[in-house]
């Protein structure tokens, strides 16, 4: 939260499964209040192709006017003035398409900030980064008992991750 009070552009880095949507979605909630027109999230990850990434944010954003002429337009038009906090998660697949829209957005929005979750970070101008680090397992050689293995953020991750797998 400090290093995006400072910085209008925040990607969060680190390795598959460390825990950047989690920590992106709660400092989103965390932040809801600060911004004027609110917090939104865009999953990008089921997206394969780059020309869908300015839909994807559209949509998200509820930009109806995005099914006519290029979605980035509509999209540019609506966040113009606007203060927001807008989450690209999953950035590392899309890359191009990320930094192309974030670069968009941030100059047609000065008054919006942008959180990005990566394996990689973008490298645009005024970007900051935040690494976040691997979740701890418990050690092996230890007995490991279920209060153990229940107090362990990567144990919860994947146990939150399987149950969402096996509801699907």
């Amino acid at each position: 939260a400090q290093i995006l009070a400072r910085s209008r552009l925040v990607t969060l880095t680190g390795s598959g499964g460390s825990g950047k949507t989690r920590l992106a979605l709660q400092l989103g909630g965390e932040l809801l209040d600060r911004f004027e027109h609110g917090v939104w999230f865009v999953e990008l990850a089921p997206l394969t192709d780059e020309h869908e990434v300015p839909q994807a944010v559209a949509t998200a954003l509820g930009v109806e006017e995005a099914a006519a002429p290029p979605a980035i337009e509509a999209l540019l038009a609506r966040v113009t003035g606007e203060e927001r906090l807008i989450i690209l998660d999953n950035c590392e697949h899309l890359m191009s398409a990320s930094i192309q829209l974030v670069t968009a957005l941030l100059r047609a929005s000065p008054r919006s900030r942008l959180l990005a979750t990566s394996r990689e970070p973008l490298r645009v101008a005024g970007e900051a980064t935040y690494r976040v680090p691997s979740l701890a397992i418990p050690d092996p050689n230890e007995g490991a008992t279920l209060a153990t293995l229940a107090s362990s953020e990567a144990v919860r991750l994947f146990a939150d991750r399987a149950t969402s797998a096996s509801s699907s």
